[in-house]
């Protein structure tokens, strides 16, 4: 039977396997057409679309369009670039001799550094594992945690990696002020400071005394300078070490130190106060 329909058989199975080959570039152009976020479906019945939407992979801001009005684009052609400020992380240069003391899940404090009067946290999620260039300096990642406000991408930033934990006297690094060589901070003693501490009398100013009728003088505010020795600085505190013992409750100045200096300097040329 198969000899008297030799010519029969032999186009049913080449109609067969051009059937196979056309399924399977049906297939493929289906797949082709899902990438480019259109549903094969709606091209069923001879439906056309004369516009294709791009969608981008992730959200975000358009920072810079590539292609221009009737440019050819394929697969591999950028169009444009997309910033997602809500995963920005930070490229870091680290050097060789500091990469024994980095590790994954390390936190990063960094400030911007055109303003560096706002603080932000990072965490360290990958470690270089080669050096850049001709440098000897490894690229660290770290992904920004927390509050993202006023942060663009291509900001230059200063960080500080915590290599360990310690707690530590520390002020700002304003309320520190350097008298012939000497760092001070300033604390605010009571009324009756310069009774109790006699020789500070001159180390320390007072406020105008004022009077209001039907009531008592009011007392000033006196400052005493404490000699202290400055450790190391991060992101706007440094740490002390007091020479000198103070009041567990003792309030320090934290802003104007400066002013505080100059008012003592004044005292100190006249009669110790003012």
């Amino acid at each position: 039977m198969n000899e008297g329909n030799a010519g029969a058989l032999k186009n049913l199975q080449s109609a067969e396997s051009e059937l196979k080959s056309l399924r399977t570039l049906r297939s493929t152009l289906a797949q082709q057409i899902q990438l480019m976020g259109i549903s094969p479906a709606r091209l069923s019945n001879g439906k056309l679309i004369s516009v294709l939407a791009i969608t981008s992979p992730i959200s975000g801001v358009v920072s810079n369009v590539i292609v221009k009005m009737g440019s050819y684009v394929d697969v591999s052609t950028p169009v444009a670039e997309i910033v997602d400020n809500s995963q920005l992380h930070l490229d870091l240069y680290v050097y060789e001799k500091d990469l024994p003391k980095l590790k994954n899940n390390q936190l990063i404090h960094f400030t911007l550094t055109n303003n560096p009067g706002k603080e932000y946290d990072a965490q360290i999620y990958s470690l270089g594992s080669s050096f850049e260039g001709d440098s000897k300096a490894v690229t660290v990642h770290a992904k920004v945690q927390g509050d993202k406000e006023g942060l663009i991408d291509g900001m230059t930033i200063t960080a500080v990696i915590s290599l360990e934990k310690s707690t530590v006297p520390a002020v700002p690094t304003e309320a520190i002020v350097t008298i012939a060589g000497q760092d001070y901070i300033f604390i605010v003693t009571d009324e009756h400071a310069e009774d109790e501490h006699p020789d500070a009398a001159k180390d320390s100013i007072k406020h105008d005394a004022k009077e209001k009728p039907g009531h008592e003088e009011e007392k000033g505010i006196t400052f005493e300078k404490i000699p202290v020795v400055k450790g190391t600085s991060e992101v706007g505190y440094t740490q002390i070490t007091l020479l000198k013992e103070i009041p567990k409750d003792a309030k320090i100045v934290v802003k104007g130190a400066f002013f505080v200096l100059a008012k003592m300097t004044n005292a100190g040329e006249g009669d110790h106060g003012h």
